[in-house]
């Protein structure tokens, strides 16, 4: 093989092996300036041949329409130009913190399956209330009776028939009726709280996993950055080597920091992916293509004093536990309920007899019921009962407790990052400028090797824990809302 066709045939390759540089080797096809196009020589003289076209295909490979194109030479010579038609960029899709948050709301699974759970508890208030319309029903029957007589030697039969329509209410069942109806309010309440606390989670979920994606975007750039400069150094240090200037220990020491810079890269490239992927997990997306995300690592000023026991006595954990306990109360309320008497009314019409329906009736009547000894397991019944009632409160006590701690502890850490966030920043000037004025005089052969070496690597240190103090300072913010029960989700969508 030659050399145009080998060259031809090297870039028809790099088409389909460089994903993300589809115009690598253009010059190898398009002509200008700079080169000759394309000639194969027979002897000394170039061969003159015309060039049939043919359209062999077209293949679409990531928004780059390619055609191939076959040309047929004089001498039977078969050569393959690959022509780049249309060109498109390979954007890939950007997403707001504001876009990332709607796409949470509608597609999430956990937020889908507490609104199905909320649904459930509101029909469920309706189911109970129920008992205070009185119960109707319409019965019919339809039948053939046959009668012998001693005497007879054959059977006498006819056909019977009857329609009626009967009502029951529930007169006094020891406040039972309304306590069910309370205690399906009471757990209707805890499901609000606690779908108000799924979206306080989702949000500080989808923000951490937002603040993640970002950090982890920032931080290849970092890598990348530290990745040349410590480049750099391995030439200055090679430089002076070569020059008599620094030991072999020292350059040795500088190839290595450079390998682990690269290193770095790579490792806060498979970062990306991950945090990419937890992102689009809240997202509700099972295989999502490529994206990045666009906005800042932002805290706001935590608030120096906070009243925990107002907060903690907001938050939707906290309105569950009462609710809980609401529940609770009615639950013993209804199990006493049946030590009591219970009275209903009833009352009933209807029609039989043969085909015509001639007969009429009806009734009305109220009954009363009373249970006398049933083992004393309502006695027992009830006991637990009020145990219950008991243990929910003090389980509402000690929600109360655990939250005043857990939201001290969120507000300290907020502050915290936010504090260290201010310092790392502080850090970062005065690295630079350190590392600024030391790399001059390191030059210069004013300082030694030891302390330049020291002073980078803690400008690179200071890089990232700024980077990271920022990620740190966006996540806490977030805990601390969580740590509320504060959501921007509004619950009728």
């Amino acid at each position: 093989m030659n050399k145009e066709s080998r060259r031809a045939g090297e870039c028809d390759k790099s088409f389909f092996c460089c994903r993300f540089a589809p115009v690598c080797l253009l010059r190898d096809i398009i002509p200008d300036k700079s080169f000759q196009p394309l000639r194969i020589k027979n002897g000394n003289s170039p061969v003159h041949f015309r060039i049939k076209f043919l359209i062999f295909g077209t293949v679409f490979c990531n928004g780059c329409v390619i055609f191939i194109i076959m040309s047929k030479l004089k001498q039977d010579i078969f050569l393959t130009l690959t022509v780049l038609f249309g060109v498109a960029g390979f954007a890939q899709e950007t997403l707001t913190w504001e876009e990332c948050f709607a796409r949470a709301v509608s597609n999430n699974l956990n937020l889908s399956a507490g609104r199905l759970k909320l649904e459930e508890a509101e029909v469920a208030l309706k189911s109970q209330k129920s008992v205070y319309l009185p119960e109707i029903s319409a019965d019919g029957k339809y039948g053939s009776v046959g009668t012998k007589n001693k005497n007879d030697s054959d059977w006498h039969a006819h056909d019977t028939s009857s329609v009626g329509l009967s009502a029951r209410y529930v007169l006094f069942n020891g406040f039972g009726d309304r306590a069910r109806v309370s205690r399906a309010e009471a757990e209707l309440y805890a499901e609000y709280a606690n779908f108000d606390q799924t979206c306080a989670n989702l949000e500080y979920n989808l923000r951490r996993a937002f603040a993640q994606q970002l950090y982890a975007q920032e931080l290849i750039a970092l890598a990348e950055n530290i990745a040349v400069r410590r480049a750099d150094n391995v030439r200055l240090i090679d430089m002076r080597y070569k020059g008599g200037r620094e030991n072999k220990g020292s350059l040795l020491l500088n190839q290595a920091q450079h390998r682990q810079s690269l290193y770095d890269v790579e490792e806060a490239k498979r970062a990306l992916v991950l945090a990419r992927r937890q992102l689009a997990t809240l997202m509700g997306e099972y295989q999502p293509d490529e994206f990045f995300v666009e906005g800042e690592l932002y805290a706001g000023i935590p608030p120096e004093r906070a009243a925990l026991n107002e907060l903690a006595a907001q938050t939707p954990t906290y309105r569950s536990a009462e609710a809980n306990v609401k529940a609770a109360e009615q639950g013993y309320v209804i199990t006493r309920s049946a030590h009591f008497p219970t009275i209903t009314a009833s009352g009933s019409a209807g029609r039989s007899g043969n085909s015509e329906l001639e007969n009429k009736s009806w009734s009305a009547s109220i009954s009363a019921s009373v249970p006398l000894f049933q083992g004393g397991r309502l006695y027992h019944d009830t006991i637990a009962a009020g145990l219950a009632r008991e243990r929910t409160r003090l389980n509402a006590e000690q929600t109360m407790l655990e939250l005043l701690n857990t939201l001290q502890d969120s507000l300290n850490s907020y502050t915290d990052r936010y504090e260290t966030m201010g310092v790392q920043e502080e850090l970062l000037r005065a690295a630079e400028m350190r590392a600024e004025v030391a790399r001059a005089q390191y030059q210069q052969g004013l300082i030694s090797f030891q302390d330049w070496d020291t002073i980078e690597n803690s400008l690179i240190n200071s890089q990232k824990s700024w980077l990271l103090s920022r990620r740190n300072a966006d996540q806490a913010m977030a805990a601390w809302r969580n740590a509320q029960g504060i959501s921007s989700i509004d619950q009728n969508n």
